[in-house]
């Protein structure tokens, strides 16, 4: 375990403080690369009650499972798209067609997943790592940090301790004392909107024939709701997140101390509000059903409740030295643009394979670096993207009431997605997340610095998976094979390019997979894509452009090709 200030630095180990989704996750994602961390928390190591946020992109999906094994299972709703209806009207939104024009399947872009079901299951997997030191009830007094370790002093019920590591990771929250001793600024705007949550059990009708994903639902204006919205998203076991706007208490403040979302007492709390709030949207959902009962109202079971005030804010900088900040420590947005467990969860998968090859000397501490640059460019992104949306769902003045009203006449009249409502589909649609990193090759038409889709793929033993089951550890090739999927077994390792890609591949210093697939959007046959550990697309090299895939797999971890034939130790710095 990292030792304390009087031992030997442990330049191997990493001290994680907090243990929310973020600091959970960073544990686990480092010890499934081999790395020790001791996990600093102020609580009792229980899971916490109340759940804010529901929903997790695949990818992310993808990553909390690969952490976290069949803890999940059962616990996740696959969403189909966003569906928004105005006042009583549904818009029209688009549809994935095939090649004929007919109505396609696609795999969910998003799941519904309680925040508290994945603390819990994170929390299960840390309790049973042997690589992860817990040290519950423990609040950090300082932090220092030299060239080569950084040091934090906490006191717990045993008195004062200290625990030295080579990088510390701050996962604890929006007040965060890490982020404050280092001196990082977190400047943004407090108090932004104002939102009562409900987590409610009823089971609503559905043809039993009907096996696609359920979809949330965006109501703009509706009558229960005036001049404001409501969100229902449905989750496992016929529950039903629901999400109401509200007028803020006391308007919009410029300046504050609080950072993230509060809690709020006052007039909407009264549980006979909430209940009719409750009744009115079931009713609504219900209403839509082709199996609706009008004759009364769905029974339901109200589970959980919350009231929030949100906050938009951003950390000046990532990283301070070996410090490095993650989730709400080092950003708060709008949970319409993205929820801060998805972005939390992401900061980890991002951050902890650099930090796994930093402290194996595979590759140098500027790849460390890269993390300041691609996620607070990624969190800064959806911070402009909800300032969008708010001037849309909460105007403050004549013209953005306007605007707003235009906006909705014309997606009634012309069918079109109100996209301004759905801001995670224009950041999804804008340019790849990564686009302008170092660690990328990038290609024109190319989707590099996008997550890669997810696609069927098989391995070198001849098993077949999924490419989301293959990352998380090293670089994957893919390279795009039609008709493979005739082949038996591992015979396709000897086949073709195969020989010659493996052995590229094993002359890295670094661990990296060759999987290959039948097919993937947009590649030609022979196209040979690089996937980083955090599913992105580091490179897309086109049929006979494999010779510089050692060149463009140094270069995704940081480093560059003349160091090829560098000792390690070497390009450790």
């Amino acid at each position: 375990m990292p030792g304390t200030a009087d031992s030997h630095p442990h330049r191997d180990s990493v001290i994680v403080v907090g243990a929310g989704p973020a600091g959970l996750a960073c544990a686990l994602a480092l010890a499934r690369h081999g790395v020790r961390t001791v996990l600093v928390d102020a609580g009792d190591g229980t899971p916490r009650e109340g759940s804010r946020s529901c929903g997790l992109d695949a990818s992310t999906y993808g990553f909390a499972v690969n952490l976290v094994g069949d803890r999940l299972d059962g616990a996740a709703q696959a969403w189909g798209p966003l569906r928004i209806r105005r006042r009583s009207t549904t818009v029209p939104g688009p549809r994935p067609a095939d090649a004929d024009g007919a109505e396609a399947d696609e795999p969910p872009r998003r799941y519904g997943l309680s925040q508290q079901r994945l603390e819990a299951a994170l929390l299960d997997a840390v309790l049973a790592s042997p690589l992860v030191t817990k040290a519950w009830r423990h609040r950090v007094d300082a932090v220092d940090q030299d060239r080569d370790s950084v040091t934090v002093t906490a006191r717990g019920p045993a008195g004062e301790v200290r625990w030295r590591a080579a990088w510390l990771v701050a996962c604890d929250g929006h007040r965060s004392p890490v982020r404050r001793a280092v001196g990082v600024r977190f400047p943004g705007r407090p108090r932004v909107d104002r939102l009562l949550c409900a987590d409610v059990k009823v089971a609503l009708p559905r043809p039993p024939w009907d096996e696609s994903p359920l979809e949330p639902w965006l109501f703009v204006d509706p009558p229960f709701q005036r001049d404001g919205t409501v969100l229902a998203q449905p989750l496992p076991q016929d529950m039903w997140r629901l999400t109401w706007q509200l007028p803020l208490a006391h308007g919009v403040a410029k300046a504050a101390d609080a950072t993230a979302l509060i809690p709020v007492h006052g007039d909407p709390a009264d549980p006979r509000r909430t209940a009719q709030r409750v009744r009115a949207v079931l009713r609504t959902l219900d209403a839509m059903s082709p199996d609706a009962d009008a004759a009364e109202d769905p029974a339901y079971d109200l589970v959980w409740t919350g009231e929030f005030e949100v906050h938009q804010r951003l950390a000046r900088r990532f990283r301070a030295g070996r410090v490095l900040l993650a989730g709400d420590a080092a950003h708060l947005v709008h949970p319409n643009v993205a929820d801060g467990v998805d972005l939390a969860l992401q900061d980890a998968r991002n951050l902890a394979w650099k930090l796994a090859l930093v402290l194996t000397r595979r590759a140098p501490d500027r790849l460390v670096e890269t993390y300041h640059g691609e996620r607070r460019s990624a969190a800064r992104r959806r911070l402009a993207y909800g300032e969008d949306a708010l001037h849309f769902l909460s105007p403050r003045g004549p013209a953005q009431k306007v605007g707003r009203r235009l906006t909705l006449m014309g997606a009634r009249s012309k069918g079109t997605t109100l996209r301004r409502l759905d801001p995670r589909a224009l950041v999804a649609e804008s340019v790849p997340e990564y686009a302008g990193s170092p660690l990328l090759t990038p290609r024109a038409g190319a989707a590099v610095g996008a997550p890669a889709e997810e696609i069927s793929v098989v391995r070198g033993d001849g098993s077949r998976a999924t490419l989301s089951a293959c990352l998380d550890r090293g670089l994957v090739a893919v390279l795009v094979a039609p008709g493979i999927e005739v082949w038996d077994g591992p015979r396709w390792r000897d086949a073709g390019l195969m020989p010659g890609l493996r052995a590229r591949l094993g002359e890295l210093p670094f661990a990296a997979e060759l999987v290959v697939t039948p097919e993937y959007p947009g590649a030609a046959a022979h196209t040979l894509l690089l996937v980083r550990p955090d599913g992105y697309l580091a490179a897309w090299l086109p049929p006979g452009g494999d010779e510089d895939l050692t060149a463009v797999a140094l270069r995704a971890v940081g480093r560059r090709a003349q160091e090829e034939a560098a000792a390690p130790a070497e390009v450790a710095g």
